[in-house]
């Protein structure tokens, strides 16, 4: 066995973490460590990683008693930590990232660049990882920045490899070249622990899973063995079917049409799009990421300029050339990367809540501070934010409740139609169940919703309407109550069947 923790307890200021861990990791196998946010995860990967120390239990390498005290010994020891955040120095090269600390030097000290390109070279060969060494790594995409942190972690002598929350903000292209990688440590025997929320990714790449919950280990399962049903019910106590809210059969304004879409087309990315969304609707809208759902609703908030076509609200056509104008027009949008494009992280929750809606609460530019604040306070209590105090800091919460704040700055706005992209990404499956609730909430009250969501569950269960996209064109739609896996991916493929063929 690779490495095994036994007994481990962890507590802080009185609080539980870990409860008497058992696990064991081998070389050779994708673990999965899954649970939602609190589990025990991060704090159980941070011991191991050398960052935290347990306050009992025992960690074993190939069998033998070892203590980790910090994550330089870690890395002696042949553990390496890939988080979900880059740790590279944006200013230097791909090059002189990968060989900080561990030089070559020649005569006099110097540091011999041509002998490190060669070492790494050889070291990139061995699993076919391609990086322009020479490459700046702040000009380094996502899915670039995470390889040249694996790269580095294989100068390391690497035996375990852990990896949190690998694929954040990669494309399907992206994702597919990061499990051909994994898959090549794997063949050389490293054994890889892999932390996600995407269920999906574990049972593609992973040979075995672990469920931890409130800082318990519920048990460890070949993936072969169960389904993603069986894993959610470990996870969350509930079974898949209970995830989802119900839809309601019908709302009062469903024959109203409140956003008309013509012959929309922009530069590169979809062209020629028409469709309608209803007053109280979810409209989903699914197909392989890089066919232009993410443009089109970005064009819908005036964050990407059209060519030609025409947008209606209530039947008015509107000009929507800047988000400035698709807020005036009742239009809200929620980004997949809430971080850069939804939140101030450094800022205070009630900051990230307050400031769009300053206007509603100012005189003479004067801020009404008491009104702001009761608002808030009503906000927080209405989409239930868990948080110390209105004054923590945004980028101390859990993904779920990030995302609450930012529905929470849309809400005192009163918008008509909201965007969501990706509403639940990087969301522990108990923030989800929250998240879905607030959703239906919001259309049974006549709010209308775009989704844009690769999460295929997400898709058909929250959907009244699918849109399926196939470069940059809809391939198909199908009400909510007959859309299945086999249509969606028949039609994201540029090859959809007609219902009537599927019945």
């Amino acid at each position: 066995m690779l490495l095994e923790v036994k007994d481990i307890i962890k507590s802080f200021y009185g609080v539980t973490a870990l409860d008497n861990i058992n696990l064991s990791f081998e070389g050779g196998i994708v673990h999965a460590l899954v649970g939602e946010n609190g589990a025990g995860k991060s704090t159980l990967i941070k011991i191991i990683g050398g960052v935290y120390h347990a306050d009992s239990g025992a960690i074993l390498i190939d069998g033998m008693p070892v203590k980790i005290h910090s994550p330089f010994d870690a890395l002696k020891k042949g553990i390496s930590i890939v988080h979900q955040e880059y740790n590279l120095v944006q200013n230097m090269t791909v090059l002189e990232n990968v060989m900080l600390g561990k030089e070559i030097t020649g005569r006099f000290g110097k540091i011999d660049k041509v002998a490190a390109s060669d070492y790494l070279q050889k070291i990139a060969s061995k699993d076919n990882i391609k990086v322009d060494l020479g490459k700046y790594a702040g000009d380094l995409s996502s899915a670039e920045a995470k390889v040249v942190e694996i790269l580095r972690a294989c100068c390391n002598d690497m035996r375990l490899l852990i990896l949190d929350e690998p694929t954040a903000a990669l494309d399907d292209e992206d994702i597919a070249s990061l499990f051909s990688l994994i898959r090549s440590l794997k063949i050389r025997g490293i054994g890889i622990i892999y932390i996600s929320h995407r269920l999906d990714e574990v049972f593609q790449i992973c040979d075995r899973v672990s469920v931890l919950k409130d800082g318990k280990h519920i048990g460890t399962w070949n993936t072969g063995d169960i389904d993603r049903d069986f894993l959610i019910k470990a996870m969350v106590g509930r079974e898949i079917k209970d995830i989802f809210p119900h839809k309601a059969s019908g709302n009062n304004y469903q024959n109203s049409v409140i956003l008309s879409v013509r012959n929309l087309s922009d530069s590169s990315h979809f062209d020629n799009i028409s469709f309608e969304l209803k007053r109280g609707e979810i409209l989903g809208i699914g197909g392989m990421s890089g066919h232009g759902q993410r443009e089109l609703i970005r064009a819908l908030f005036g964050a990407i300029r059209v060519t030609k076509g025409t947008i209606a609200i209530n039947g008015e056509k509107v000009a929507i050339k800047h988000p400035a104008q698709a807020v005036k027009h009742g239009i809200a949008f929620l980004s997949d990367d809430r971080r850069n494009e939804g939140l101030a992280e450094q800022q205070s929750v009630a900051r990230n809540i307050a400031y769009p809606s300053l206007k509603m609460h100012s005189r003479h530019g004067i801020i009404k501070s008491k009104a702001q604040h009761a608002l808030i306070d009503d906000l927080i209590m209405q989409l239930n934010i868990k948080l110390s105090s209105q004054q923590e800091i945004v980028q101390n919460l859990s993904g779920g409740n990030q995302q609450r704040v930012v529905l929470a700055k849309w809400l005192p706005l009163k918008p008509c139609i909201m965007l969501f992209h990706e509403p639940t990404l990087g969301i522990d499956i108990g923030a989800k169940v929250e998240i879905y609730k607030i959703l239906r909430n919001l259309v049974e009250q006549g709010i209308s919703i775009i989704m844009v969501t690769s999460d295929m569950l997400e898709l058909l269960n929250m959907s009244d309407r699918i849109l399926v996209f196939y470069e940059g064109h809809i391939m198909a739609e199908y009400p909510g109550s007959v859309a299945s896996e086999e249509l969606i991916m028949a039609a994201a493929s540029g090859k959809p069947f007609d219902i009537g063929d599927k019945e």
